[in-house]
Formats: C-alpha cells, structure tokens, sequence
C-alpha cells in the first residue's frame, strides 16, 4: 500500500517516511528527502515533491526561512532546515548549481486579503513531523492546520487539501491562491489568467526568466476545481479585483474560494500552448480521488526500479542505492506534451512521433555517469534523449551543451552532446537518425559554419598550436581537456561509421590534452602562445585556466587514455604514487562546506579518478578509495550527497560503484571493481547481468567474467549486455 493509502486509511497526514528495510521492491527503500539539505557545497538541490520518472511535472513545496533565503540553497526549490512553505509549483529541475523555474504555484490559505498577493503575505511555517514523501506523492500538514497531499503524473498535478473546519478556522473561508509571479529567484516577464467559474476552471501562462534562460519562456497551466468555485477574484499589479474573472500583469494571481473544504484540483502543464495544457490534463489525469493517482505514479516508479535488484545492503545502503535510482530518473525531463508536440529550439511547434521530447541536459555533468547508465538499463529513454539533441540542432543550429527551456543556455563548456551521443551510438542504441546527426557534429567539432551557441573556441587557433593558449582563451586547460575526451569520442564514433579520414582526424585531436602538461610544476599548466608556460602557478587554487577546479582536480582529466596519462605523469609507478597522493591529502584533509582542495566527490572533473587506480595495475587501491567515497559522501539523510547531485551525476556514480565496474564516458569500456554489495542483478538485452562479489576484505584476489578470468582490467559493453556473471573474489 502507498503511503496515500494510508492517508485515505487514517484522514491525517502520517509520520516522516519510517527507515527502509532490506527487502522487498527498491520502490519501499526510497527516500525523498535524501540530498534535499546541506551546507554550503555540500547542499544536494534536491526536493521531496510529486513526480514519476522523467516527467515534467515536479509539484512540491517551495520552502524558505521567514526573510526568504539564499538562492544557492534552493535551486529545487527545497531546503531541508527552512522553516516556511511558501506555495507548492508545478515545475523544477533536480539537482543543479543555481536556480530556475518553479513556476505555477498553488498555496492554500484561510481567507483572503490584498497581503497574500506575495510570499510574505502567504508563507507558512511547517514541520517535518506533519511532512511525508514517497516516489509520487508528497504532504504536509501547514502551521494553521490545513492539510496538503500532492501527486503527479508525466504533464500533469492532483493536488487535495483539507482545511480546517470552519468553527476551527475562526470563520475564515478556504482560499487557493495562484500565484503568477513567483519563481525561484527569477523573475516573471508577465503572464495572463482567466476564471471559468461555471466550469470549475482556471486556467492562464506567465513568462519565466531565470538563471538558466534570462531571455524567458512561456508556460502554460489548466487547472479544474473538482468541487467547484464558489467566489474568486484576481489580482494584477493591483490590491486585486473581487469577481474579476481575467487579468493581465506581472505581480499576477488569483484567489479562488472552492465549494468544498475538502477540495481535489487537478492540473495540467505544457510548454506549447493553452490546448496542450488542457490536453496533457485530459490525457493523463481524470476526475478520479487522489489515492488512484498516487497509486499509479507509485506503480510507475515501481517498474522503473524494478529491472535492478540488489542482495547484501544493510538498511541504509539500500536506501542510498533505491534512492540514488529514484534521482538518476529525475532528468533529462519531458517537454513536450502528452501527444508529442514541443516547441523547438526554433521556436515553431513540432511533433515527436512515436517518441518523446526532454530538455533540461546537464550535460558538463551527465555525460560522465548519469547518460552511461541510461544507456545501460534505459535505452527506450536514451534513444528520445538522443533524438531530442538531434532535433535542438536542427532546429537551432548546433547540438547544445546546457539546453534549458526553448534555447541552450550556453553553461559550462566542452563538447558534452558529442560525447553523449557517441555513448548512445557505440552502445547499441541506434534507432535515430545517424545520417543526419555525424554531419552536425563534425561540422561543429571542426568549426564550421555558423554556430549560434556551444562552439568550440576558434578551432584552427587550437589546431595550430595544439592546446588553447591561455594568452588568447580563458579557461583554457579545461577547455582543452574537455575538448579532447569529446574528441576521442567523436573518434571512435567516425570508426564505427566508416569515417576513417575524420576518425585518424579526432585522434589526433584527442590527445591535445598532454600539451599543456608542464613538467616544472608537474601540473597540467596555462601555456601561452609563445609555447612557454605562466609564470604563476598554485596547485590549490581555482585559476582562470580551470573552471570549477584546480590543478590537482584537473590532473586526471586524461583518464580515457591511461596509458598516455601515466606515460606523461613520469610513468605507471609515478603516477600511482600521485594519484595516491592526491586521495591521502583528500583522507587527510576530511570533508568541507566549502570547495575540497583535493579530490572533490561534489563536482565532476576528477570524479573518475578512482578508477584510475585499476587501470595502473592497482585494483586494491580502487576498491579502497571507492568504499571511502560512498562511505563518506553518501547518506540516507537529507545531507546525502556531496554536493549538488548535478541532474543525477552523483548518484549514477553510487550506482555504477554499487555494480562493480565503471563507464569510460563516449567508449564501451567499463573498469571493474568489486561491487559494493554481495550481488546487483538487472535487465539487459540478453537477460540478466549479475555482478556478484564474494568473500570479504580489502584484495581483489580473482575478477572472473562468465566463469573466466578477466584478461586485463576492462570489459566491453557488448560482454556486459551479453548477460552473465561478473565475480569479483576479495579477501
């Protein structure tokens, strides 16, 4: 039974979700409110709301402290120690750096007055004791004793409050405020809304601008009251109009005084227009009680988890685990509605046939884990992830590095789709239109034409001199580093085609990277145009030539070629003596609120670097230092993460380390280890994998694939979606 059940079962919100146990289906094991806390780099922008996998609709609360909060804190919307919901929006992102969206909120009040047109008029204080979340539900009982049950399908929101009876409200009337204007830390360029009293309707859009799209985009919203309207009122840059049943503005909302106490309001959302929103609504969400929809989220939820099983987890690790599947299937997110249609990046309508259109890649990060183990267990998804790059470039000109909304919202750097797309391909998953997309991304790896966004820095300037010159670029170790794993990709990719030419091409390129290697400093180091390297240099500090790292967090980046890197780094002994320098330091230096010196679990440039260890000749040291990461920087606890789980990055690392092998990004090359868990089971095209570990102890003694000794420290996809048996022997 879900957890709505038992709300139906008991009519009062239930206690914080009790501790997992280690049986039964991971669905019971996850916990929402892991990683929604933090603090400093450590906050986990997670949130606890309504959704189903990949969906569009995220419907949750908003929280804030009584002077509101600092942005970094909410970029879902949700932090852990505030104190005050502030409403309950439709729309978020998982797990990024800054914040966006959070638009179309609902807030239930008692009565109204022109005060609740904003935040400080509305907020209310709230317990985690009258607070609950499970995968496609979420409630919370608010200080003046209204109660909220929230739940989601892919386009649509079921939202059911249960206010106060009227002697315990102090006659106040039951109010539902829809707020136009509100957003996470953005601002509204202006929306409009309409009351259709007679059918129970309120419907209407507003323009977000945001962190990530400053320019805006449009969202739309389709609610019914179930039980009726009985009064309501709008407001518009003014004290707001009783019975005004359409508006225009900014400051822009309604108040709606619903015919019942007990009132159920359904609510669907697009991004393509009014008739989507209504459309999505009637698609997927009908007049039913709430409990059928938290019932069929929760079913849906159920079927994703369900192709991975895990034996040998205490409570907790299992809760880390269900969990870390829960998040990794929060993004890339649907964008297009329940028929196919999706504004492009052209800004005209389209229509995904017989697949579905997802926007919001963080690409920087995803690349390295989250869209490996989507290509792994999701390949319906991982090809619509593919088709939907495809189709932002040719529709707006260039395959984006950060796509947000309607545009790219030019994030980060590198070449990220690139290496994305060359996982998805070299894996198996082919079923997109290659013919159109190798053109596109030679074309744009190369330079050429005209790139409105995510283009590589002046490619000939980087072909001439075979690194970014620090002299000319900023960024320019990172950029250079970056460029090369995506070209290494790209170079396998070329070879699967047939391209041989472009393959021997990106090569060439892929090994850029060791020209910036100075071996005064034994760093990768700003060269300048002349071919010397700068003058200054600190190892520990974040310098213009790194971005979001320093030189040692940088110094791994050249992990897809471990030969060479080890070559470069003096040698495999050298190289393991550094490299084991570096996560002694990290040991040593424990973990901050504030960016780590050394390796750094909670960003993404060196989070491979583990591995690096198997690949040396030294599997013990990275079966060590992997335990001590998900020992130390995972929790089933709202402080869960290291820091911001990046739209699933961090915790498709737990997964993959859970497994016992790792995926070299744009390759079919996994490392092993052995797996954190006595055994993981899960579906592949031959049937099942099964990644066991047997004995206990620090040594990797025998790794054995299908009862055969593994030749070396990697094994190819192709072994993997074969089915078998990894077995790992420790003592």
């Amino acid at each position: 039974m879900t957890r709505l059940g038992w709300v139906a079962l008991l009519a009062a919100c239930a206690p914080t979700v009790e501790t997992p146990t280690a049986s039964g289906p991971l669905v019971d094991a996850v916990d929402p409110f892991i990683a929604t806390g933090g603090p400093g780099f450590r906050v986990g922008s997670s949130h606890p709301g309504a959704t189903v996998p990949f969906g569009m609709v995220k419907v949750g609360p908003d929280t804030s402290v009584e002077w509101g909060g600092l942005g970094a804190y909410h970029c879902s919307g949700y932090y852990y120690d505030d104190t005050h919901i502030e409403g309950f929006s439709h729309f978020r992102m998982h797990g990024t750096g800054v914040p966006d969206y959070g638009d179309i909120l609902f807030m239930p009040t008692l009565g109204w007055d022109p005060d609740k047109r904003d935040e400080d008029g509305y907020r209310q204080t709230f317990s985690h004791d009258d607070e609950w979340a499970e995968p496609g539900g979420y409630g919370v009982t608010l200080s003046d004793g209204i109660e909220v049950t929230l739940s989601a399908t892919r386009h649509a929101a079921h939202h059911h409050y249960r206010f106060p009876d009227e002697g315990d409200a102090g006659g106040a009337d039951p109010v539902v405020l829809i707020d136009l204007e509100h957003n996470l830390y953005g601002s509204s360029l202006g929306g409009e809304v309409t009351v259709d009293a007679a059918r129970g309707v309120v419907s209407g859009s507003m323009i977000n601008s945001g962190s990530f799209n400053g320019e805006g985009f449009q969202i739309w919203f389709y609610a019914v009251f179930d039980d009726g309207i009985a009064e309501y009122g709008t407001w518009a840059d003014d004290e707001g109009v009783e019975g005004r049943a359409e508006a225009t503005g900014v400051d822009l909302g309604v108040w709606v005084v619903p015919t019942s106490r007990d009132p159920s309001i359904r609510v669907g959302i697009s991004l393509t227009g009014p008739e989507g929103a209504r459309a999505n609504l009637d698609a997927e969400l009908g007049p039913r009680a709430i409990e059928g929809t938290a019932a069929a989220a929760h079913d849906a939820w159920e079927e994703a988890l369900d192709i991975v099983e895990i034996e040998g987890a205490s409570d907790t690790e299992r809760a880390i685990f269900a969990t870390a599947m829960y998040h990794a299937l929060q993004m890339p997110q649907e964008h297009g509605d329940a028929d196919g249609s999706y504004t492009g990046f052209d800004g005209q309508i389209h229509v995904a046939d017989g697949w579905s259109y997802h926007n919001d890649f963080s690409l920087w990060d995803t690349y390295r884990t989250a869209h490996p183990l989507y290509t792994l267990l999701y390949k319906e998804q991982s090809r619509d992830f593919a088709r939907s790059l495809l189709a932002m470039a040719e529709q707006g000109g260039a395959f984006p590095a950060w796509p947000v909304a309607n545009r790219d919202s030019e994030t980060m750097l590198g070449a990220p789709a690139d290496i994305v797309l060359a996982d998805t391909w070299l894996k198996g998953v082919t079923d997109w239109d290659m013919d159109s997309a190798w053109p596109r991304l030679r074309d744009q790896a190369m330079g050429v034409g005209s790139i409105p966004y995510n283009a590589r820095p002046d490619v000939p300037t980087l072909e001439r001199y075979g690194y970014y010159p620090s002299d000319l670029f900023g960024s320019s170790v990172a950029w250079t580093q970056e460029n090369a794993w995506a070209d290494h990709a790209l170079a396998q990719l070329a070879q699967s085609l047939g391209e041989s030419d472009d393959a021997a091409h990106f090569a060439w390129r892929a090994y850029t990277w060791r020209n910036q290697y100075d071996p005064a400093v034994g760093f990768f180091h700003a060269r300048l145009s002349d071919g010397s390297f700068e003058a200054d240099f600190d190892e520990l500090t974040w310098a213009d030539e790194y971005t979001e790292g320093n030189a040692w967090q940088y110094l791994w980046m050249g992990w897809f070629q471990p030969d060479a890197l080890a070559e470069v780094l003096g040698g495999r002994e050298a190289a393991l003596a550094k490299l084991t320098t570096f996560f002694d330091k990290a040991e040593d230096e424990g973990i901050l609120d504030f960016p780590q010196t050394y390796y750094w679990h909670g960003n993404e440039p060196d989070i491979h670097a583990a591995w690096l260890f198997t690949l040396w000749g030294d599997p013990d040291a990275t079966w060590g230092w992997v335990r001590w990461i998900a020992e130390t920087h995972y929790a089933a606890a709202p402080i869960g993460l290291a820091g911001n789980d990046d739209a699933g990055t961090l915790s498709a690392w737990y997964i993959f380390a859970a497994m016992g092998f790792y995926p070299i990004a744009g390759t079919t090359t996994y490392v092993v280890s052995a797996p954190l868990f006595e055994e993981v089971r899960f579906e592949v095209d031959g049937g099942t994998f099964t990644s066991r570990r047997i004995g206990e102890g620090d040594h990797i003694v025998e790794v054995r694939l299908n009862g055969v000794p593994l030749n070396g420290p990697t094994f190819t996809h192709d072994k993997l979606v074969a089915g078998g048996t990894l077995e790992v022997v420790v003592e």
